[in-house]
């Protein structure tokens, strides 16, 4: 049989369809074992899927996940820099690397990848919010307050942001208003043991310790199994000299963490910290 050009191309786009879909497929078994916690095993699957397909982003924004799963942020950061060099326009990268650099306290070059998520996907309240997580950490209150406020007018259940908020009106010494930031989380989210948390941590901050305490009281109702709340409050009350009560939360704690022995026992003597 004749071979005429349109079957030469016929079959050259066949190729590349397979080429695709195999590409496809090795990403999903990637995602996979990164979802199982095989980061291993992800990691020897994008390997392959890189040195076979080497201008695919996919390949290298989910290497950078992988490393970062494993600790590798130098890694992470190489393939987050490969990702966006192919697909300039795609946010999820710069969103990405923007939160790595802010957790690496890089916080100049994290805003400048948030700035980029902003300006792509100008009605997500997420790169907002982050961006201003990163304002924050940088000490640029200010920039920080208004992304929280533009977060939450995009998204008026973003609970996130209105603790930032509470968080970065009491690291400017606004307390009236960080107090009232917490407030209006709990008016909106009032079944939210974070939100009591919140002001719980507010109100210790400025020594306000029965009220604070008070705060924790309703934190460990809404959220009785959380054994992090019972430590704090162990401290609390032993801060206000109630050291039987420190001493039932010791316990209370030391109960919810014995299955799983990462967490070491907490002691009535660290409780007077």
């Amino acid at each position: 049989m004749k071979t005429t050009p349109k079957i030469i191309v016929g079959f050259l786009s066949l190729g590349l369809f397979a080429f695709a879909d195999s590409s496809a497929d090795q990403l999903q078994q990637a995602q996979n074992k990164l979802n199982e916690c095989d980061y291993a095993g992800a990691a020897c699957i994008l390997d392959g899927v890189i040195r076979t397909t080497p201008d695919l982003a996919e390949g290298y924004f989910m290497r950078a996940t992988v490393r970062e799963k494993q600790r590798d942020s130098i890694g992470a950061l190489v393939d987050y820099a490969d990702a966006i060099k192919l697909n300039v326009s795609e946010p999820r990268y710069y969103f990405a690397r923007g939160s790595l650099l802010a957790r690496l306290d890089r916080y100049s070059e994290a805003v400048a990848d948030l700035n980029n998520v902003v300006a792509l996907r100008q009605v997500d309240y997420a790169g907002y919010q982050k961006r201003g997580e990163a304002q924050l950490g940088a000490g640029n209150f200010a920039s920080a307050i208004g992304d929280f406020e533009t977060a939450i007018k995009l998204n008026p259940k973003a609970i996130g942001a209105y603790f930032l908020r509470s968080q970065t009106l009491l690291s400017m010494d606004k307390t009236d208003a960080a107090l009232a930031s917490a407030d209006e989380a709990i008016q909106l989210f009032p079944k939210s043991a974070a939100a009591f948390h919140e002001r719980s941590k507010i109100k210790s901050a400025l020594k306000d310790r029965e009220n604070a305490l008070a705060d924790l009281d309703q934190t460990i109702h809404l959220a009785p199994d959380e054994a992090a709340y019972y430590k704090e409050r162990a401290y609390l009350r032993a801060a206000l000299g109630d050291g039987e009560g420190a001493q039932t939360d010791v316990e209370k704690y030391n109960l919810l963490v014995r299955a799983n022995r990462s967490r070491p026992n907490l002691q009535l003597a660290d409780s007077s910290r």
